[in-house]
Formats: structure tokens, C-alpha cells, sequence
């Protein structure tokens, strides 16, 4: 695959309710292309071939099918063009899950082409969305040690790709804390809503790691492409508009009072596994010199006359004020 594939996901605020209508068009669409899809997720040479089939048909079946929605270049825009995001309208529950299966196949492919740093994952939370949310798809290969023949384009790649990964399962997420907010569960129902989100928060940490998946020296060219003029000044994940919906939703979470309505012992879990996922953005600040140096944003309101924050504290700060939103409001 030449150049960078872009990702098409629907609009934040056009996501379903529950994660049952992308399950059922996760497993709608796999239940055709079985075979291929788990060559795909394998073993090399085979598994290159298959995923050129897989992306070829996944592009046919979108097609002319998606409408990308037009918008001016401004802001989280300009976030999305940078990861190589579109934004596409209709049934989001189908845009969603084709998202996913792209994903899998990038992430299958960038692995297989560059290796790994990371521990490795034997519960395959990085590439066991598809399964997860289906329940029928074997486990994806595992990925060599880390060899690119071209370790700075290799880094780039895996910023990149991972960054996708990680905008798929912040749809995923707001999808699953919205399930949470049913007042009509069983225990039972509640019980396995709070097993789904706090699987996916626990997959939405590894693919953050995976964003950060390559040698820490690597990262000041890859800091270079996010300054102006190829971006705003300040560049920032907080201009991602998928974390922002999660954040909203979180809010509504407490204000509305589901956060309450849950048993406590599934209210806890919802804040444990939130937390394990801000503990990953610290891990990926703290890799890259984080604790010294600013972010870009912070870089940026330094510049400004702000006073000046580690990348790291700011993470931390952050986390604190977003788990803020999932403590019950009897125990804030």
C-alpha cells in the first residue's frame, strides 16, 4: 500500500447508542470474507497478498456509497487531514465497523513491515477489536522486533497509523459509555456493558502504545511534521473531535446521573478502566522526553506568556480532570 490510506469514520455526533448495530455490521460484513480476513491477520507471504484483497474489497464495497462531509479547514479539521482522517455521513453503525476492519489491516501491515518494541500482547487487545466485537475471528500473527530498512519514514508510519487505530476505539468507547447509561439493565446486561468498556478502554491504551511504538530518538523528526506551516501552531490531540465527544459524553455520564445508577462495583470498574487508559497517554509523554519538555500546545501558550508545563503534568492534570467526570457524584 503506497501513501498513507486515509480513514473514513462517521461524524462523533452521529455515532449509534449501543455497540450491538456495529457488531452486527462488523460481523455482516467479515461473514463474507472470512477466510481472507484471517490470511490477512497472519503470517507473511500470504498474509500481504490477502490484505491487498481485503483493502480492495472493503474500498469496493464503500465505494461511491460514503458521502465525506465537506467541511472548511479549521481546527479539528486540520487534525483530521494531518492523520489522514475523512469524515463520512450515512449509517454510522456500517461506517464505524468498516473503519475497524481498515485498521486492522493497516495496523497487520505496518507491523509486518516494521516490527515491534512493545511487550507482547497476549491477549491481543492491539488487533482483537474485530474478534471481540464478533466473537468468531482468530488471533492476529505477532509481530517481529523492531527492523525497518528506513527507521525515520517507519516511525512516521507508525505515528500515523496509530493514531487511527486510536480514533477508531474513541468511537468505539463513546459508543460503549453511552450503553452504560441504560436505567432498564439487568444486573446481568450491566455487568457485561461494564466487561465491554473496560475491554476496549484496555484496547484503546495498547493502541496508544502502539502510536508510540518505535526507538524515542526517532520522535523529534516526527514532533517536526506537527509545527507550522504543515499545521496550526499548538498542535494537539485536544483538537481531536472523537476524544472530545468521549469527554462530553463522560460529563452527561455524571451530570445525568448513570454514573449513579450503576452498582458500585461497576461504577469503580468504569473509573479503573478509564484511568488505565489516561496511565497510557502519560507512558507516551514520559517515552518521548515528556517529563522535561512541554508539549506542543504547552510549547505554544509558553510562547504566549503561560506559564510553562511539562508534557507529562499537563497529561496528568487532564487525566485528573476527566476521571473527574466518572466519579459518583456521592463520593466527588
Amino acid at each position: 500500500m503506497d501513501g498513507p490510506t486515509a480513514l473514513v469514520l462517521p461524524l462523533p455526533a452521529e455515532l449509534p447508542g449501543t455497540l450491538a448495530p456495529v457488531s452486527e455490521r462488523l460481523t455482516a460484513l467479515t461473514a463474507g470474507c472470512r477466510a481472507v480476513y484471517t490470511a490477512a491477520m497472519g503470517a507473511e507471504p500470504e498474509g500481504a497478498a490477502a490484505r491487498a484483497e481485503l483493502m480492495a474489497r472493503l474500498a469496493a464495497d464503500v465505494g461511491d456509497a460514503v458521502r465525506v462531509a465537506d467541511e472548511p479547514p479549521a481546527g479539528s479539521c486540520v487534525h483530521d487531514a494531518f492523520f489522514s482522517v475523512r469524515r463520512g455521513l450515512g449509517d454510522s453503525a456500517a461506517l464505524l465497523a468498516g473503519a475497524v476492519l481498515v485498521s486492522d489491516v493497516l495496523v497487520q501491515e505496518d507491523l509486518a513491515a516494521h516490527g515491534s518494541t512493545l511487550d507482547p500482547d497476549p491477549d491481543n487487545l492491539l488487533l482483537g477489536v474485530t474478534g471481540f466485537l464478533t466473537g468468531v475471528l482468530p488471533q492476529a500473527a505477532k509481530a517481529g522486533p523492531w527492523r525497518p530498512a528506513a527507521p525515520g519514514e517507519a516511525a512516521n508510519q507508525r505515528w500515523l497509523v496509530g493514531h487511527q487505530r486510536f480514533f477508531v476505539m474513541l468511537q468505539l468507547l463513546t459508543v460503549a459509555l453511552r450503553g452504560l447509561d441504560r436505567a432498564e439493565a439487568t444486573p446481568e446486561q450491566e455487568r457485561e456493558a461494564v466487561r465491554s468498556f473496560s475491554w476496549l478502554c484496555r484496547s484503546a491504551a495498547v493502541s496508544m502504545r502502539y502510536a508510540a511504538d518505535f526507538p524515542p530518538d526517532l520522535y523529534p523528526e516526527v514532533r517536526e511534521t506537527m509545527k507550522p506551516p504543515a499545521v496550526n501552531a499548538g498542535f494537539s490531540g485536544l483538537q481531536t473531535r472523537d476524544h472530545l465527544e468521549l469527554v462530553t459524553w463522560m460529563r452527561r455520564f455524571r451530570r445525568g446521573g448513570g454514573l449513579d445508577r450503576l452498582a458500585p462495583a461497576s461504577g469503580a470498574a468504569v473509573h479503573a478502566a478509564v484511568e488505565h487508559l489516561y496511565e497510557a497517554h502519560v507512558w507516551v509523554c514520559d517515552r518521548f522526553g515528556g517529563a522535561v519538555e512541554p508539549s506542543l500546545l504547552m510549547e505554544q501558550a509558553a510562547q504566549d506568556g503561560e506559564r510553562p508545563e511539562s508534557g507529562v503534568a499537563a497529561a496528568r492534570r487532564l487525566a485528573r480532570q476527566r476521571l473527574g467526570h466518572l466519579t459518583p457524584a456521592d463520593t466527588a
